[in-house]
């Protein structure tokens, strides 16, 4: 009988000092719907349960930040819709890193009942997020994500 070990789980600690879900980084893909973003509420039972933050995770060895923040966001989702890929944005935090995937939504999108990861996930607009408990490594970036996004307009 042959098992693996699932080496995408844990916690760990950056070169920063911080405590971080995933050994092998995390990524979260940002939809983009014309002027609106989705964001998901994290469910309770997780890591800074009830901030807002992308649908995501933590990547498995080998996996490219695209690959695994489309896993990612397809299981807390409930699916995906067709998308245009913009950028990546790189939170580098020394050893440890979160990788924002930026995509353009190509059709009309509502969220499924995903893994249960997220309690819910809306649409909303940059200035609504500002006013929103967001996972605190997600709103340490926000500026520069929201620049980004706005950048290309």
């Amino acid at each position: 009988m042959t098992f693996t070990v699932d080496t995408s789980r844990g916690f760990v600690v950056c070169g920063r000092g911080c405590r971080h879900w995933g050994p092998h980084g995390a990524a979260g893909l940002l939809l983009v719907d014309g002027s609106r973003v989705l964001l998901q509420q994290r469910a309770p039972h997780v890591h800074h349960g009830g901030t807002w933050s992308l649908p995501g995770g933590a990547l498995h060895e080998g996996e490219t930040a695209r690959r695994g923040a489309h896993r990612e966001a397809s299981e807390e989702l409930g699916g995906l819709p067709r998308i245009r890929h913009h950028t990546i944005h790189t939170n580098d935090h020394g050893g440890w890193a979160y990788h924002t995937v930026i995509a353009d939504t190509l059709e009309p999108f509502t969220p499924g009942r995903g893994d249960g990861e997220g309690a819910r996930a809306d649409w909303l607009t940059p200035g609504q997020v500002a006013g929103l408990a967001l996972l605190p490594d997600f709103a340490d970036t926000w500026g520069e994500i929201a620049a980004l996004i706005g950048g290309r307009r």
